[in-house]
């Protein structure tokens, strides 16, 4: 009995392009985002089981080239990362002190203003109180 499974092997050959592809443009993101490399967090992006990317000698070569390759490995990403978080926190500071400036100069204005208002009436007050004695 002779079976046709040219319909199998297609839908392997199939599934296999579509997991090569998810688990390619995974490293490629990865990469851009210079996040660190390795079987299983490509595995988990592209959404293929991590023996999957072992047993495939093209994709384990490309994710062995992309973690040697990787910043990561020089240690350049945790100072990048580290010097971006210190930018922002200055930004976020540099913000702050902003706003506490602009409320401090309010602050101020309604103050003088009500030192204005103090300083008219209280000689009406002190005349009042000396025709009431």
């Amino acid at each position: 009995m002779v079976r046709n499974l040219a319909g199998l092997k297609r839908s392997t050959q199939s599934r296999s392009d579509g997991a090569m592809s998810r688990a390619t443009a995974a490293i490629r993101k990865m990469q851009s985002e210079e996040v660190e490399i390795n079987f299983r967090s490509v595995a988990t992006q592209a959404g293929v089981s991590t023996a999957w990317l072992y047993r495939t000698k093209s994709m384990r070569d490309k994710i062995m080239k992309a973690r040697t390759t990787s910043p990561t490995v020089a240690g350049e990403i945790p100072q990048h990362r580290q010097r971006l978080s210190q930018e922002r926190v200055v930004a976020t500071l540099r913000l702050r002190i902003r706003t506490l400036e602009v409320i401090n100069r309010e602050l101020k204005e309604q103050l003088e203003a009500v030192y204005g208002e103090l300083a008219v009436v209280q000689p009406k007050l002190e005349s009042l109180h000396r025709t009431s004695q």
